[in-house]
């Protein structure tokens, strides 16, 4: 992980900018001196000195400015807290073991469905568990004793408990009348308006998806891979830009699995699929939607960290894939097809943080009357056309900011088009493929 660099996990690059998380987290991009945190709490654990392998391991957990994570330590005891999206994880660790939990809802009867999910879910978990508390609360835990609580063990058993609790309490408390939120007064509530609006985009984009398929020139079955294009995008934008929790993040996640499971099934099969759980998520209340709108800490990525070159060989394999839809007026595939791109890559991983900036610029420009709405118009377009210098200006000072990781970026401004949005995002794409993200030897 050491080869990525900080950034943060928001978009408020200037002090007047809204702050507005964007996409999901990733705890790939750390300040160097944390991985050295990492590396001498391995040493210490090694030699057997556990509590002062765990001080560094909770260092290293902790973002700064942040506060995701904190400790104290007394009479040979640590205390810990550590947020991950709408749960709190409380533990303590000693010289013998190191326990952890994080309460998931509060129950009012113990119903067998949910008691039976939670058994199943049990099984595919490796390192902690579901249970109830001496209040029949459900909850999760983790426990590991020293002498084999290495930091890579602490890390992986601490992360599956923390990101399935948070994944778990908003999709379960809405199927089950009889559970209710526990331990949510750390999360920060959206405002009403920014809600209404991202209520409206998802609604209107999935809409006129479910619309392309249905009225557009393109036959479902003769053109699966141009219709997995309409459909997949909408997904991992509206994952990046409008960030749910709970039953929708859910539901993209599902898609996701629909289409690229390899279970036998056509891709025709795949894309009505697909269309059912769009149609789920239509028929869902504006409540529920708002109630999944909440801003949060997290200590733990769910995205896996890969390099700039595995993005431009997707790029290569993906983009030509859109002069056909283009030159035969599919204009809603064609802009699709650079959308996926972005997308899919947001949304399954950590890429380097200067190609993190460049794909969130890539949705400044793409999607900027959705940005406006939140409060962020950089003036990218005016009056329907691209602003050359202005996104030019912009590109150059992502760049400039690494520049002194990247001595040999060479970019190609020449290659960027202007004239539309489509040529604007292939051509965008084929800029960033290229560029030259050979680091410098420390």
């Amino acid at each position: 992980m050491g080869i990525f660099d900080k950034i943060f996990w928001n978009a408020k690059e200037e002090d007047n900018a809204p702050s507005i998380k964007f996409g999901r987290y990733s705890d790939s991009y750390k300040e160097k001196e944390k991985y050295k945190d990492w590396d001498r709490s391995i040493e210490l654990f090694e030699n057997g000195e556990f509590l002062g392998s765990l001080r560094l391991f909770f260092d290293y957990l902790k973002e700064d400015g942040v506060d995701n994570v904190s400790y104290t330590e007394s009479d040979g005891t640590i205390d810990f807290e550590l947020y991950q999206g709408s749960k709190k994880v409380v533990g303590r660790a000693d010289k013998h073991s190191f326990w952890a939990e994080a309460k998931i809802a509060k129950t009012s009867t113990l119903e067998i469905g949910f008691l039976r999910r939670l058994m199943e879910e049990n099984f595919g978990l490796k390192y902690s568990r579901y249970a109830l508390d001496e209040d029949d609360n459900l909850t999760m835990v983790y426990h590991s004793f020293a002498h084999d609580g290495s930091p890579y063990k602490n890390y992986y058993g601490l992360k599956e408990l923390a990101t399935s609790a948070d994944k778990q309490d908003d999709i379960i408390v809405e199927e089950f009348d009889s559970l209710d939120n526990i331990n949510t007064g750390h999360t920060e509530d959206t405002p009403d308006h920014i809600k209404e609006i991202k209520y409206n985009y998802l609604i209107s984009r999935i809409e006129a998806a479910i619309k392309e398929v249905n009225e557009g020139k393109l036959n479902i079955d003769q053109y699966p891979g141009g219709i997995a294009y309409l459909l997949l995008e909408i997904v991992y934008k509206c994952d990046y830009l409008l960030k749910p929790e709970g039953y929708t993040m859910k539901q993209f996640e599902e898609i996701h699995k629909i289409y690229f499971q390899k279970d036998g099934k056509s891709p025709q099969y795949k894309n009505r699929e697909i269309i059912k759980v769009f149609k789920k998520i239509l028929e869902r209340k504006k409540e529920d939607f708002f109630q999944e709108w909440y801003d949060v800490k997290a200590t733990f990525g769910v995205t896996a960290p890969t390099a700039h070159a595995n993005l431009a060989n997707f790029i290569d394999n993906e983009l030509n894939n859109l002069d056909w839809y283009k030159n035969n007026k599919h204009d809603a595939v064609a802009q699709a097809v650079p959308n996926y791109i972005v997308g899919y890559y947001l949304f399954n991983y950590a890429v380097p943080a200067i190609d993190r900036s460049l794909l969130h610029l890539y949705y400044e420009v793409v999607e900027h009357e959705f940005m406006k709405e939140v409060g962020i118009d950089k003036g990218y377009i005016n009056k329907g056309k691209l602003s050359k210098s202005a996104i030019k200006n912009k590109i150059s000072s992502i760049l400039k900011r690494y520049k002194s990781i990247y001595p040999s970026i060479k970019p190609q401004y020449a290659v960027l088009k202007y004239d539309s949005l489509v040529s604007f995002s292939k051509s965008y794409l084929v800029f960033i493929r290229h560029l030259n993200l050979a680091k410098v030897e420390a």
